[in-house]
């Protein structure tokens, strides 16, 4: 069984759960459920109607299973963990629901900032915002930093391409997170993120067209939301 189709598999299993989670950053939802933090979280309800620009609505539908999967497993896990641990459990089988848990959270939380950030009416980005005049000052251009982005996007491995900021600095860098949660530069804020993960762009692209998926989100990013990020 490839990966593609056990996620889908393991995401049959999620019925009934949900996240009430945005991503980070001002434009974002407050993640902790209001007055209760052991409350579920639940799905967010993302509508891309019939697709995007290069985006089809088969694969967009698809990824949102895909997504409301993570969001079931996270909840699960998360009371598996804590039932284990009020029970004072600390075998193997807990160390490894705890390191499941990155993953499935973190799977969740990354397609909330991906899809937040996606709009068939999408803002280009404002030559004048702070965010813009931080990418020049690091970059030397916006074109030298998307040709940088796009080069992380598309290295070898599955995962996630990301600009993230360091909040303790100001710092802008590009980042590669495999999987979901490995190679995460600790601390710093995702302000923007895109999936290239084969779910994402294979039915639309085939297996070897995930520099052409990536060039197709480009104009779909809504650079208003990423710029509160910032």
């Amino acid at each position: 069984m490839d990966r593609r189709t056990l996620l889908g598999t393991l995401a049959i299993g999620a019925v009934g759960a949900g996240l009430h989670a945005k991503g980070l950053g001002p434009g974002a939802v407050d993640a902790k459920p209001a007055g209760n933090p052991l409350a579920d979280y639940a799905a967010r309800p993302f509508d891309f109607g019939t697709g995007l620009p290069g985006l089809g609505k088969d694969l967009l539908a698809e990824h949102l299973t895909l997504y409301k999967g993570y969001v079931g497993r996270t909840n699960a896990l998360l009371k598996e963990v804590l039932a284990a641990e009020r029970t004072g459990q600390a075998g193997p089988a807990v160390q490894e629901l705890r390191r499941r848990l990155g993953f499935e959270f973190s799977g969740m939380r990354l397609h909330e900032l991906y899809f937040e950030a996606l709009s068939a009416s999408a803002a280009k980005p404002s030559g004048t915002h702070p965010l813009h005049q931080a990418i020049t000052a690091t970059w030397g251009s916006f074109d030298a930093w998307w040709a940088a982005f796009k080069a992380t996007c598309t290295m070898t491995g599955i995962g996630w391409g990301a600009l993230l900021k360091d909040p303790a600095t100001g710092r802008l860098m590009n980042a590669w997170f495999q999987d979901h949660e490995n190679a995460v530069a600790v601390g710093a804020q995702a302000l923007l993120v895109v999936d290239v993960w084969e779910h994402a762009y294979v039915k639309d692209y085939g297996a070897t067209g995930r520099a052409k998926y990536v060039d197709a989100v480009k104009p779909l990013i809504d650079w208003r939301v990423v710029e509160k990020r910032f």
